[in-house]
């Protein structure tokens, strides 16, 4: 027998809007069910009147206590008593924390009462309340869940929950790992919170989860990380998610602004590829990015196939290939850096970089930089992290003459032996040489959008200038620059050609950059 598609949950946690208004709005969106929270709306008589209204879609009932995050600070023989009468109007779901449930008698009859918890009353039996036993970690996600998931397997539920606050995206993948082996013999639902946990909320219909939660709008969130329908649906491939799906990711600390989930799912989407591509926040440390490629190695069932790798992991992806034996592409060891990551057949790990390609295809761009014309050019370029590495290798190899500016001049006189260019200290950028300026710096990064890494004065007319910052769009450096007279490369622009050669390096087929162009036109990369 198919298993039943994983459910849309809409949580309501206030009585701001009549609470019918808010399940028509909820089932107009998309919603499949709604979650009454009973305990922060407040107004028990609003919710026992839509009890007694005509099912516009089925309900959860909850009556959180403090203890598990919930708002209810009350008597809890009164919770228990409200469980029971709202649970007589037949919601359809109650759900009830499990510990409350194993410590409680009271709490197992009268609860037990209002739920089908292997009862036999005749083939004509009136159907009740559908059981929840749930568990809530706000502090982190506990090394044993398998425990947590025992115990809730033991228990008569119809449906096991389990919720987590999460370090990064390792906490999220260890979270995933459990729906995988759980849900194909229990309806379960098994969240992570917060940024970290967006992956978790996304591919849970990819491996079965009875539902996940997400609001019809921004802002109506009832925990930290909850997308909007629309989101689920239109960004994240919602509809076409199964159990096949591969999946792929942003892996950087943090994440949140990428546009890379909006590229790489449009093309996915155009090319009618069965994929998605998710957020996965980990945390900066080395040992954080080990840890985090351990757990997804060691569970290949859980189909993630490749990663892009932005900051600060470009040189720690680098370093995990070396230790594990894996292949490392000419480009990622010429620059020391990789920012693509390719899961091969065999399950081994691959690295390639592609700033390098990217930023050359920006640069080509302008026709005075078209074809063989960086050769002999004097570039001069800010920074010598890992973006401008990649950058500085590529130039070096068109024959470009390259200078490199940095803070820590020790790090530009590594850079520059390494990779057979110049160096000059951070002060001497006021005159930088030649007429090709590219910034690889952070300076002017979403957020702190009015940083510049060179005062506007010391734009040149006719300088081209590169920002390799794409977020925001169009920078400080890059306004001033066009203010000036100066022709100006955004860093979009290299941003499109290295996810393009991403795609293709995951996919063996040419990217649809027609349709990854436009993916950045939508109002909601607009404001990122």
């Amino acid at each position: 027998m198919a298993a039943a598609p994983t459910l849309l949950a809409v949580p309501i946690t206030s009585a701001e809007l009549p609470l019918a208004e808010q399940v028509q709005a909820a089932r107009a969106a998309g919603a499949d069910l709604v979650e009454l929270r009973v305990d922060c709306i407040g107004d028990l008589a609003a919710v026992e009147a839509l009890l007694q209204q005509p099912r516009l879609l089925p309900l959860i009932v909850t009556v959180r206590a403090a203890e598990e995050g919930g708002s209810w600070t009350g008597d809890e023989a009164e919770r228990i008593a409200l469980l029971e009468r709202l649970g007589l109007h037949l919601p359809g779901y109650i759900d009830v924390e499990c510990a409350t449930w194993q410590r409680s008698a009271n709490v197992r009859q009268k609860v037990g009462l209002v739920c089908d918890i292997a009862r036999h009353e005749g083939e004509n039996a009136r159907p009740r309340n559908q059981l929840i036993l749930s568990h809530h970690d706000f502090k982190e996600t506990p090394p044993d869940l398998d425990a947590i998931f025992d115990r809730l397997a033991a228990t008569p539920a119809a449906v096991i929950k389990a919720v987590f606050a999460a370090r990064d995206a390792t906490d999220g993948c260890r979270v995933l790992e459990q729906l995988r082996r759980r849900a194909p013999t229990r309806p379960t639902i098994a969240l992570a919170l917060g940024e970290a946990g967006v992956c978790t909320r996304i591919l849970a219909k990819k491996f079965g989860a009875f539902l996940t939660f997400a609001t019809p709008h921004t802002g109506g969130e009832s925990a930290p990380g909850q997308p909007t329908i629309a989101e689920l649906r239109s960004l994240y491939r919602w509809d076409h998610l199964g159990p096949a799906t591969r999946v792929y990711g942003v892996l950087g600390w943090p994440v949140r602004h990428s546009l890379s989930p909006f590229v790489h799912n449009a093309a996915l989407t155009a090319a009618d590829l069965d994929g998605v591509y998710v957020p996965l926040p980990v945390r900066p440390g080395w040992d954080d990015f080990r840890a985090f490629m351990e757990c997804v190695t060691a569970s290949p069932a859980l189909g993630f196939a490749g990663f892009s790798v932005t900051l600060p992991h470009k040189e720690h992806a680098l370093r995990w290939l070396d230790e594990r034996g894996g292949a490392i592409s000419a480009p990622a060891r010429r620059c020391g850096a990789v920012n693509t990551l390719i899961r091969r057949p065999d399950g081994t790990w691959g690295g390639d970089n592609t700033d390098g390609r990217g930023a050359l295809a920006a640069l080509r761009t302008l026709p005075e930089c078209a074809g063989d014309q960086l050769r002999g050019r004097i570039v001069s370029v800010l920074g010598a992290g890992g973006v401008a590495r990649a950058i500085v290798a590529a130039l070096c190899d068109a024959g470009a003459d390259v200078t490199v500016y940095n803070r820590s001049e020790n790090r530009a006189q590594r850079l520059a032996s390494e990779l057979g260019c110049r160096h000059a200290p951070w002060a001497h950028r006021l005159h930088y040489a030649g007429n090709i300026l590219i910034n690889c710096t952070s300076v002017g990064l979403w957020p702190v959008v009015e940083e510049t890494p060179l005062p506007d004065e010391a734009l040149r007319p006719g300088t081209t200038v590169f920002d390799t910052i794409y977020q925001p769009a169009e920078t400080r450096l890059v306004r001033a620059a066009r203010a000036r007279g100066c022709a100006v490369v955004s860093g979009l622009e290299m941003f499109l050609h290295q996810a393009e050669a991403q795609f293709e390096l995951w996919h063996g087929i040419a990217a649809p950059s027609d349709a990854m162009r436009a993916s950045l036109a939508s109002p909601k990369t607009s404001v990122l």
